[in-house]
Order: structure tokens, then sequence, then C-alpha cells
């Protein structure tokens, strides 16, 4: 696990997860809990980002950052999930022929 020790500021976080992520493998799934953001690979790998939760909106920048879809009005109220903990798919399955010029 690969654990960001740097300021929550959105250039430095951003800068850090894209030099990081080029390490793992595809990305599947974003988890956001009370005390930290990680994102996480195919083979349970992942980057950990302690301190960055709810509220932060370094937070929101990250999320955009590898694709995430979610409504910023919920986003940063731990209590609409049981336990606080709020788990995004990354994951994108590409239709039949997507690459494919007609």
């Amino acid at each position: 696990m690969i654990v960001y020790t740097g300021p929550f500021e959105t250039p430095a976080v951003i800068a850090f997860f894209r030099r990081e992520a080029v390490n793992l493998r595809t990305l599947r799934r974003l988890v956001i809990s009370r005390e930290k953001t990680m994102v996480l690979d195919v083979n349970r790998d992942g980057i950990e980002f302690p301190g960055l939760t709810y509220g932060s909106a370094a937070l929101e920048d990250l999320l955009r950052e590898v694709g995430v879809v979610f409504a910023a009005d919920t986003l940063h109220d731990p209590n609409t999930t049981p336990g606080g903990v709020k788990e995004f798919s990354l994951g994108a399955c590409w239709p039949w022929g997507y690459e494919r010029i007609l």
C-alpha cells in the first residue's frame, strides 16, 4: 500500500496520485471512511490518503480524477451510509466496437 503523507491541497494530491497510479494495475474501487480514502486496484494494492476524508475539497477533485460520478450534496455527509463508509466502483465496461470509427 502506497501512503500519501503530503499536504491536502488539490494540486499536491492529484500530482501524487498521477505519479503513483502508474505503479498499480487497473483501478477498481475507491473507499472513503471517516479516517482515510483509499484507491484500490484489482489486486487490492492501492494508494491510501490518511486524513483525506469528508469535508475536503481535495476529495472531490480526487474523485473527479479517477472518474467517479457522485452527488455533491450527499458526498460530504458520512451519516448517509452505515458506518460512514462509502465505496465507488471504478471499473468501466466498454461496449463492443467502441474504438471503431464509422
